[in-house]
């Protein structure tokens, strides 16, 4: 993309605002909901660095929130694992066709909601080499689509772990491999002016949106909370393969 034109940033503005709610409502789905529809804006290739930039910079101020809430052993193993296997999945970025990171980014979206659905609720955590399984799916997923979500989220929400936890989890994995994902984007050249211009334009709604979702959840139930972010994902699988 060379320049940023009015209707592209606020198109990018109003997606960024709108994905950054079910983040604040959910602790996840923000680039599963803004990367497919950026990518009808600009090539995949400068839609995820968007994203990446936007969390990486805009998410520090919840994570540092959620820290005390989350679950810190689930977290060192999938967030260790998915952070080595980022570089992969942003080089598959860099070096495949437009038309299949589209396609690939749909097909994602739609793992997720598949993942989810038939991960039910009440379980226990899983192991430890299942947990690094999960992990460096999730890294391939961050680098190529910056969608660490679908493994990640399956992994929390079949778990024991309250709401609250689960949510405040998934920030912090997220935080985590963002900054894994922003330092590979960097590397390989995918991160331009346009790209920081963009996510500078787009912080005030990534934050106003987080801060509305946040309220948002805490009104909710447990099994609101799970029926909620199974119907957002179900949403964004079919909006995604449209």
């Amino acid at each position: 993309m060379h320049g940023v034109t009015p209707a592209i940033a606020a198109g990018t503005v109003l997606i960024v605002f709108a994905a950054s709610v079910l983040r604040g409502l959910t602790g996840f789905g923000f680039s599963l909901a803004a990367v497919p529809m950026l990518a009808v804006l600009m090539p995949p290739a400068q839609a995820v660095p968007v994203a990446i930039c936007i969390v990486a910079v805009g998410g520090i101020f919840g994570a540092r929130r959620a820290m005390t809430a989350c679950h810190w052993p689930s977290i060192r193993q999938i967030a260790f694992a998915a952070a080595a296997a980022t570089p992969a999945g942003v080089f598959l970025l860099k070096h495949i066709p437009s038309e299949a990171a589209r396609m690939a980014i749909a097909l994602f979206t739609i793992a997720a909601v598949v993942g989810i659905t038939r991960a039910g609720a009440g379980g226990k955590p899983f192991g430890k080499m299942r947990a690094i399984a999960y992990g460096l799916v999730a890294g391939l997923f961050n680098g190529l689509a910056s969608m660490p979500g679908p493994p990640v989220v399956a992994y929390f929400m079949s778990s024991s772990l309250s709401r609250e936890a689960i949510r405040a989890s998934m920030l912090i994995v997220f935080q985590i491999t963002v900054f894994t994902g922003l330092a590979s984007t960097v590397a390989l050249g995918l991160v331009t002016r346009d790209t920081l211009v963009l996510a500078a334009l787009s912080l005030p709604g990534f934050w106003t949106g987080n801060w509305a979702g946040a309220r948002l959840f805490e009104f909710g139930s447990e099994h609101a909370y799970r029926r909620i972010a199974i119907l957002c994902l179900i949403a964004m699988a079919f909006v995604s393969a449209a």
